[in-house]
């Protein structure tokens, strides 16, 4: 079994840049809000609306937090742990596991590589703003009772929206998890799946996912693998991500 507690040192970086497209409309969302106070282009109240990010220059544009991906990453690597039969994943709110885990230093696989609150992540997703116009619309929809299975009568409530095909930075860090160019351990198998399944287009991050909203896909990912040497960071390795 690797060493799940080793960031005490460096042994290989692999860092994974590209660009995410979303597929389909999407909002990672900060609640109620007056949009005109962050989206000014648009100018009216919105329900709902995109998180946004201000520029030097003072441009707000929507952007997608790594923390969302990270979320959504770790949430997916559960459910694939758990198809396969371990059951020693737990809940990252399972906070006696957790305390058991660190006094054994036997963590579970999803520990290991997402972290806890005892145990640093070995990733690290970094923000992922648009390189395109990030254009949005806005839409409304009514409340549904699910009592009576209609429309809920004086319910309506508007979103915003960043429309399809608008593409995002995407970079991501693994530390001390061999990736590529081969998995050299679970972990990295497990994350290779995980990177597959964003080049597939088959992660979906913010609200509105079981209408299909939030579908990523990244495109022309690559990797570069890098190591110590000599007191010195050197690339060992670089390729495409497929």
């Amino acid at each position: 079994m690797p060493r799940y507690d080793d960031l005490d040192r460096l042994e290989v970086l692999t860092v994974i840049t590209g660009r995410l497209v979303n597929e389909t409309p999407l909002r990672v969302g900060v609640g109620k809000e007056e949009l005109e106070e962050r989206q000014p282009l648009l100018g009216s109240a919105v329900d709902m609306a995109p998180i946004t990010i201000r520029f030097a220059d003072g441009r707000s544009v929507p952007y997608i937090p790594g923390s969302s991906m990270k979320g959504v990453l770790r949430s997916l690597a559960e459910a694939m742990v758990r198809a396969q039969g371990k059951d020693d994943v737990h809940s990252p709110w399972d906070f006696k596991k957790i305390e058991e885990e660190a006094k054994s230093g036997n963590y579970c696989i999803i520990c290991g590589t997402f972290g806890s609150t005892k145990l640093a992540s070995h990733i690290r997703i970094y923000d992922a703003y648009p390189e395109t116009d990030a254009l949005t619309f806005v839409k409304t929809s009514v409340g549904i009772n699910r009592e009576f299975r209609g429309a809920h009568p004086d319910i309506l409530y508007t979103e915003q929206q960043v429309v399809p095909h608008v593409r995002w930075s995407f970079r991501m860090d693994v530390i001390n998890i061999r990736v590529f160019p081969e998995p050299q351990d679970e972990r990295g198998e497990l994350f290779r799946s995980l990177i597959g399944m964003l080049v597939d287009g088959m992660v979906q991050v913010g609200a509105r996912r079981t209408l299909g909203y939030g579908r990523l896909r990244l495109e022309k990912g690559s990797y570069r693998v890098y190591g110590v040497e000599e007191g010195r960071l050197v690339k060992k390795a670089e390729g495409d991500v497929v």
